[in-house]
């Protein structure tokens, strides 16, 4: 059977009893949920709306692993913990007072000596003398001289001080060198070398040959200082040796050692009184005694050794003085010379 609607003459379904008995006219009061069931109720469960039906034959997901990984932080290095502490004083040399006091005034006699013999002997030589006396007297002028500058040129270079400075504290001090703040005798390093990041940079303090001039500071990498041999044996056993003098071993004879001591200041003390107009010179004997070691020093230039900063040698003085550790912290931080 065809049924036509004429669509100039259009009615509502519910109008047409014949057509409502035959076709089903929805509810259009209906809710969306009913809708949307009839229209998907194969595809979507019913207590769920909006999920997907598992697969029958799908295996559970495993679940997801992390693998966390722990890294065990490294302990800081020696220049690390010094560099936490700020400046460190890492050693300093003994008194030369003798020795410049002896090199200077050793220094002025050879000199003045060769100008009063080229004036008086060669320049204008007295009448009678043979023709080889003034000639002679040059060569000596020559060789005193000589003598002069090695006395005067032994006080050059001779290291006072090293203290170990944090790498922060130089980048403060250049910054404030380049934004034009007052300079001082320290010499800062270049923008190269403040690029090759240290955590502390090496201080090293100079005498000048003027006695009266302030000494000369200079930073260097630890890398750029060479020392000529381990400062620990050098050091720790000078003053090792020196207990050995002082204390025995012995607990004995250590007490036995101080009471001689004691009663030797005593005598001492004793003797200075009873005897106090000839204690000028007995002190005045103990002077002349160091003088005259610093003499000797100048001449033999005895307990100095060579210390290379970059490629100019500085004379470093391990006859005395104090390191921090015995000089092991300069042994941990600087370059010590291959022996070959």
């Amino acid at each position: 059977m065809r049924i036509t609607i004429n669509s100039n003459n259009s009615s509502p379904l519910h109008t047409l009893p014949y057509l409502s008995s035959i076709l089903p006219v929805p509810d259009m009061d209906d809710d969306d949920d009913d809708n949307d069931n009839a229209l998907g109720g194969a595809l979507l469960p019913d207590d769920h709306p909006g999920q997907a039906k598992p697969a029958p034959n799908s295996k559970p997901l495993p679940p997801k692993t992390t693998t966390t990984t722990i890294t065990r932080a490294q302990p800081p290095s020696y220049a690390e913990q010094l560099a936490a502490k700020g400046r460190t004083l890492l050693y300093e040399a003994p008194s030369h007072f003798w020795f410049r006091t002896s090199s200077f005034m050793s220094g002025a006699f050879c000199v003045s000596y060769t100008v009063y013999q080229y004036w008086a002997i060669y320049l204008h030589p007295p009448e009678g003398l043979y023709w080889w006396i003034p000639n002679a007297f040059a060569v000596i002028c020559v060789f005193m001289v000589g003598m002069g500058g090695y006395f005067v040129h032994g006080t050059r270079r001779i290291v006072r001080s090293i203290e170990a400075v944090p790498a922060r504290m130089v980048k403060m001090a250049a910054t404030g060198a380049s934004s034009g703040a007052a300079t001082t005798t320290t010499t800062t390093p270049r923008a190269s070398d403040l690029a090759r990041r240290s955590p502390v940079y090496i201080e090293v303090t100079t005498r000048r040959v003027l006695p009266f001039l302030p000494p000369k500071k200079m930073l260097y990498r630890p890398d750029e200082i060479q020392l000529p041999f381990r400062m620990q044996g050098v050091l720790e056993g000078a003053r090792l040796r020196q207990l050995q003098m002082e204390q025995p071993k012995s607990l004995l004879a250590q007490v036995r050692a101080a009471r001689a001591k004691q009663e030797q200041i005593e005598k001492e003390r004793k003797h200075t009184l009873d005897h106090i107009m000839t204690a000028p010179f007995r002190d005045f004997a103990k002077v002349v005694g160091t003088a005259a070691r610093g003499m000797q020093r100048a001449f033999n230039r005895e307990g100095f050794t060579k210390l290379k900063l970059k490629d100019t040698e500085y004379k470093l003085d391990v006859s005395g003085g104090w390191a921090l550790d015995d000089g092991r912290a300069l042994d941990r931080l600087l370059t010590v010379k291959q022996r070959r």
